[in-house]
């Protein structure tokens, strides 16, 4: 398996701004937080014991220290609640926070739960890999006007996938299920939970619940079997906060649980979908949901549980949630106001600081009335809910009009790209391509075009994307678009089951300037996400001379031998490249030598289906010359 994880943007995408600082903890509050914390990374506990931690970034959570809450610290708080029984509640938070914000939400949350009755564990257990992607699409935004709501959120759905969204979001999956495979930290809780709660003397002083908020319904949907595999007798609630999670993957992991009767009560809290769409998370107009959904799922609209629309038109969802005799809790945001099924949250991150969610949740899993209810603490915390920190200006009163798309008027521009590539390393090297993609900026030159070029060491693969989305996002109806490649292609193994040859179905490519050993490169898939935001009104002409990437968007016959004398456009992928493709794609292969890793890999492939050969849509993509 590829060990390293999927590179995020390049250097070149990314802000140069600095980040807010958050909370600052002191040694008094990590010491506090001890007891209720697990931190894993990758999935993992660490081997490093630090008994006093004098800064956050100096905590560990150990096997011995999820050991301690069961011998010491646990025991101790139900002698404090005799009779009991006292609830155990596991709290996953979201997959693209970072650490500092995943202690925030201990912080915030700990003494109220146990001013409520309920022992919190707190699960921390992802790093911001997603930093580095919203770092990119807020520069890559910075400073664009213009555009109606949903040809922008096109444009940022779009970049999203291509600055790496896909293999950050398929990585934090992987560590969602790294946790509780064997060896992994959340398999270690699990037993320690399950070796507690099946004691004769703790069989009736205790009650085990789970919670998650957006992708720690991910992470749920792993962690709840493995306990119960171990023997938890019984999650007593799973109360899921606008999840991320896949639907099949809901319906593979969690439904036969909740069919068994070994997930007793089960709610999912999320908002109706007009508030969904009205969301933003500052320079994308809907809520994290959507763009989970289009951009960081391999296919488009891929039915997330935490989705009204997607939830309503499920059918195992409806037996559940909304058919007559339904056996499982659904609250809706912000319509739903009476506890304990009530949420007021307007904002996909606000749903863990909203009053009456947590609240809600807090009563049905502490069995308390609202009147004995400890009140939630809302707006505590010193986090930002949404990751971005930068605004899209508006549009001047001219640039709207320009790109107005309700009345068609546009700037009937004449805009082109040309690439040409011969400076590839070794063997790879080729003569003319240079040549031919100044040719071609000629001659566009000489027909009205403004021409920016991509050539050798500048046109790596993050590169020739972004000036790719750049042309198509910066245009207007009545312009006129051109796109030249002069460079090798390829053909690599498809990954999303959208071809449609056969057993040994294949994803055309070009490859960029720096491929070779790193998987770089720009599949048919790739473009054609970018063709299907072309705006109304504009025309593009693509021109690929490279052998073996074909269309650029579908399987070409193979390419005739060369002549003699000259230098083949295709290049064979080595093993290497081919391994180091799948795991920038987020699509790690299984080892021996890594088997937590292995493992999680397993677990996410046969908690998702299989994706329908030969499904690609139709879109504009299709209709590109």
């Amino acid at each position: 398996m590829v060990t390293t994880r999927p590179p995020g943007p390049s250097t070149e995408l990314l802000s140069s701004t600095a980040r807010a600082a958050g909370h600052t903890f002191t040694t008094a509050e990590l010491a506090a937080l001890r007891p209720h914390v697990v931190l894993l990374t990758d999935g993992a506990l660490s081997t490093d014991q630090v008994d006093a931690p004098a800064t956050l970034d100096a905590f560990t959570s150990t096997a011995a220290d999820v050991e301690a809450i069961f011998s010491t610290h646990l025991p101790a708080f139900i002698e404090q609640h005799r009779p009991g029984p006292v609830p155990i509640m596991v709290y996953a938070h979201g997959g693209l926070v970072d650490r500092a914000a995943g202690f925030e939400i201990a912080l915030q949350q700990v003494d109220w739960w146990k001013a409520n009755g309920v022992y919190p564990i707190h699960v921390v257990w992802q790093t911001a890999f997603g930093t580095a992607l919203w770092d990119a699409l807020a520069r890559w935004s910075s400073g664009r006007r213009g555009w109606v709501d949903e040809a922008w959120d096109g444009f940022l759905e779009t970049a999203a996938r291509l600055f790496g969204g896909g293999a950050i979001w398929n990585d934090m999956k992987l560590d969602a299920a790294a946790a509780s495979v064997d060896g992994g930290g959340g398999a270690k809780l699990a037993d320690e939970l399950a070796a507690f709660t099946t004691a004769p003397a703790n069989r009736d002083r205790v009650t085990v619940s789970a919670v998650g908020h957006s992708a720690g319904s991910i992470f749920h949907a792993h962690f709840v079997p493995r306990a119960l595999a171990a023997g938890v007798p019984a999650f007593e609630h799973v109360d899921l906060l606008a999840p991320a999670v896949r639907i099949d993957t809901f319906r593979k992991l969690l439904v036969p649980k909740v069919e068994d009767g070994t997930v007793r009560n089960l709610a999912v809290f999320q908002m109706d979908d007009r508030t969904e769409r009205d969301d933003d998370c500052k320079v994308y107009r809907k809520s994290l949901l959507y763009l989970v959904s289009a951009s960081f799922e391999p296919r488009r609209d891929t039915p997330i549980l935490g989705m009204e629309k997607h939830l309503r038109a499920d059918p195992a969802c409806g037996r559940l949630f909304t058919a007559a005799g339904a056996t499982c809790d659904l609250v809706i945001a912000p319509r739903d106001t009476r506890r304990p099924k009530a949420s007021g949250s307007r904002t996909h991150g606000g749903f863990d600081d909203d009053a009456a969610t947590m609240e809600s949740v807090a009563m049905r899993i502490a069995g308390l009335a609202e009147r004995d209810l400890t009140r939630f603490p809302s707006g505590a915390r010193e986090r930002s809910l949404a990751p971005w920190s930068v605004e899209i200006p508006a549009a001047t009163a001219a640039e709207a009009a320009s790109r107005d798309a309700t009345t068609g008027v546009g700037t009937n521009r004449r805009l082109a790209l040309c690439i040409g590539i011969d400076a590839y390393p070794g063997d790879d090297r080729l003569a003319g391509c240079v040549a031919d993609a100044n040719a071609w900026a000629a001659a566009f030159r000489e027909q009205g075009f403004d021409v920016r070029q991509l050539t050798d060491a500048a046109a790596t693969r993050d590169a020739m994307l972004a000036a790719m989305l750049d042309l198509v996002a910066g245009s207007s109806p009545g312009d006129v678009l051109a796109v030249q490649y002069s460079g090798h292609g390829t053909f690599v193994d498809d990954l999303d089951g959208d071809e449609d040859d056969g057993d040994s179905a294949k994803d055309e490519a070009l490859c960029p300037v720096d491929f070779r050993g790193t998987g770089r490169l720009v599949i048919d898939d790739d473009l054609a996400r970018i063709w299907d935001v072309i705006p109304e009104g504009v025309s593009l002409t693509a021109i690929f001379d490279s052998c073996h990437s074909g269309s650029a968007n579908r399987a070409p016959d193979a390419s005739p031998p060369p002549t003699p004398g000259s230098r083949a456009r295709w290049r064979r992928l080595t093993e290497r490249d081919e391994r180091a493709y799948r795991a920038d794609r987020g699509a790690p292969e299984a080892d021996e030598a890594e088997p937590v890793r292995s493992g999680a890999a397993a677990a996410v492939a046969a908690s998702e289906s299989e994706p329908v050969q030969g499904g690609r849509p139709e879109g504009r993509a299709a209709r590109c010359c």
